[in-house]
């Protein structure tokens, strides 16, 4: 993995969605090459999401890539299917998007319903805090029209 680099971490926590919720965050850099999150959420359907970016650290940015690639965390998306699902529930998710050099990519998508060790699930825990500890500073924080 040594030219491997981060493009992009999107991640969405579980929640109940029954009243029309959604949440999700995104870390990626933005048109002048800064690392920034874009998180977006909403309680009810009624309601209008809120997008609040936030900056992130290079050497924050950096930090977090290497724990995913020393820890080959794009390996878990490749954990078998559990036989567990809930249809009043939106189960967590992330994706990983790496550069692999010379214009190559490739995408991993790590979901809820999946196979996990006790080692995976810590991994998972410790994915999850260091993506919340990126936000720094709050760019911006702006309302999308209700859907």
């Amino acid at each position: 993995m040594k030219n491997i680099k981060l493009k992009k971490f999107a991640y969405s926590p579980g929640y109940c969605d029954m009243r029309g919720a959604s949440h999700s965050a995104c870390l990626m850099k933005n048109e002048d090459g800064k690392w920034i999150i874009t998180a977006s959420d909403r309680e009810h359907y009624g309601e209008p999401r809120v997008i609040t970016t936030y900056a992130v650290t290079d050497e924050a940015a950096a930090e977090f890539e290497a724990f995913i690639l020393d820890n080959n965390v794009p390996s878990l998306a490749r954990r078998l299917k559990s036989k567990t699902f809930a249809t009043d529930y939106s189960p967590w998710s992330c994706s990983i998007y790496l550069d692999t050099g010379s214009g190559g990519s490739k995408d991993y998508d790590i979901t809820q319903y999946r196979i996990y060790s006790p080692r995976d699930k810590k991994l998972l825990d410790e994915l999850t805090r260091r993506f919340e500890a990126l936000k720094t500073d709050k760019i911006s924080e702006t309302y999308a029209e209700k859907e």
